[in-house]
């Protein structure tokens, strides 16, 4: 941890866009060396401890925290506040190492919400509208008084015993299945779960570039890995209160997901995708079995590096148009032929199509699911149709049709742009083949 706060803070000293770059390149070759460690725990200390699904959630980070920086390159050019924006990414690059890391479930909670005030400064700050403070307080509210239960209930158990705190105890909370459900509510919240995905679409509309591939790809996974962390905690009321969430969770997914077909907002119609997937991994950690579990760690990973491609692709059409609707954005492809190939590429790995990490995760989520209960199999079918019926939906939108009478700006695509998209493209692709150390259980 130490050499990762070194690294880091010698970057921001030097204040340079390709300084940073060089820098997280280097602390991202650093994680990737670490992946030689099974899914066992690893690197244990009082402070920080990785297993496999935090230390690929920590690889996660790191890796769009870079794309995020090199999709920024704008704010560095135009030099609107970089030094400030440079302080803000690296702040919100540690509070995510350290809630991925940390083996105390308080300082878990303590960096969990410390994500959002970086967050909240990139919505506040970089933002595109007058609304963006609306918005941020709105996800504010939402994330902030939805973690309470889980404070006070951290809180009950520590006055009792102080090792409860340790990622690796059990905890025996009294209060039966509303204690569970308020222990996980702060992490419902953020994935978040149909009814309280409010927030989401209107802090990514607000968003810049990097706060909305931040938010879609690594800040939904931390209410995922939370969920992993804290239910076998509370497993022994998981029977009272289980069908209910899910099918609060499939049934949201899908609802969400037919929702997704009638947008005209591009951002609005990525970050409800994101809702619809983050049901499959809700319902995946639910049935608490192998391939439950694996498959939603490995569709986290997928849609952290899809839904963070999807969102800077569209970012450089809206650049060059001046719009996010889709009725607009028609007949891209005559216009901007060099994205045609990147609008298909994530749009595939977006409806899980092969030989994507998206597909190994839901092949396992869907098994987990539909062993835990049959009647799952119809929410799971509408989930799987309406992933490719939006996904497709997306593509054909912007890239087909008689172009609008919007001009669109000429600026060819650069290759920074080009690397970005491949950067994006590649994990999901390849990664699936260090699959061992994508599990959870081995």
């Amino acid at each position: 941890m130490m050499k990762v706060l070194f690294i880091l803070l010698v970057s921001l000293q030097l204040g340079l866009w390709s300084i940073l770059m060089f820098a997280l390149s280097i602390l991202l070759i650093m994680f990737l060396l670490l992946g030689k460690h099974d899914m066992d725990w690893f690197m244990v200390s009082w402070l920080a401890s990785w297993d496999s699904v935090g230390y690929s959630l920590t690889l996660l980070s790191i890796w769009i925290i870079m794309l995020m920086v090199l999709a920024s390159y704008g704010v560095y050019r135009q030099g609107r506040f970089s030094y400030l924006y440079n302080w803000t990414m690296v702040a919100l690059l540690v509070t995510l190492v350290m809630a991925f890391s940390s083996s105390n479930l308080l300082m878990f909670y303590i960096f969990f919400e410390a994500s959002l005030i970086p967050t909240f400064m990139l919505i506040l700050g970089w933002g595109y509208q007058p609304e963006r403070l609306r918005a941020g307080v709105y996800m504010m509210l939402y994330t902030v008084f939805a973690s309470l239960p889980l404070l006070l209930v951290l809180l009950s158990l520590g006055g009792k015993d102080l090792m409860c705190y340790s990622m690796e105890s059990n905890l025996t909370p009294s209060g039966g299945g509303l204690v569970m459900i308020g222990a996980m509510l702060a992490f419902m919240v953020k994935l978040p779960l149909y009814l309280v995905h409010l927030w989401l679409p209107k802090a990514h509309v607000e968003a810049p570039v990097a706060g909305s591939m931040i938010l879609a790809s690594v800040l939904l996974s931390l209410g995922g890995y939370g969920v992993v962390r804290i239910l076998p905690k509370v497993s022994s009321y998981l029977a009272s209160t289980n069908w209910v969430l899910m099918f609060w969770s499939m049934m949201g997914g899908v609802y969400v997901s037919m929702a997704c077909l009638r947008q005209t907002d591009v951002k609005v119609l990525i970050a409800l995708s994101s809702v619809a997937h983050m049901a499959m991994v809700f319902g995946g950690i639910l049935t608490m079995t192998t391939w439950g579990v694996n498959g939603a760690v490995l569709v986290m990973m997928g849609h952290g590096f899809c839904s963070s491609g999807l969102f800077c692709i569209a970012n450089m059409s809206y650049e060059r148009s001046g719009t996010r609707s889709l009725l607009v954005m028609k007949g891209a492809q005559s216009i901007l032929p060099a994205l045609t190939l990147w609008w298909f590429l994530l749009a595939a790995a977006n409806m899980a199509a092969p030989p994507s990490m998206n597909l190994l995760g839901e092949i396992h989520s869907i098994l987990g699911t539909v062993r835990w209960s049959l009647y799952n199999m119809v929410p799971v079918a509408g989930l799987v149709f309406l992933a490719a019926a939006y996904s497709i939906y997306l593509y054909v939108m912007t890239q087909h049709g008689k172009p609008s009478n919007v001009s669109f700006s000429a600026l060819p695509i650069s290759s920074r742009e080009h690397l970005t998209m491949l950067l994006h493209w590649v994990p999901i692709n390849l990664m699936v083949v260090k699959y061992s150390m994508l599990q959870m259980f081995v």
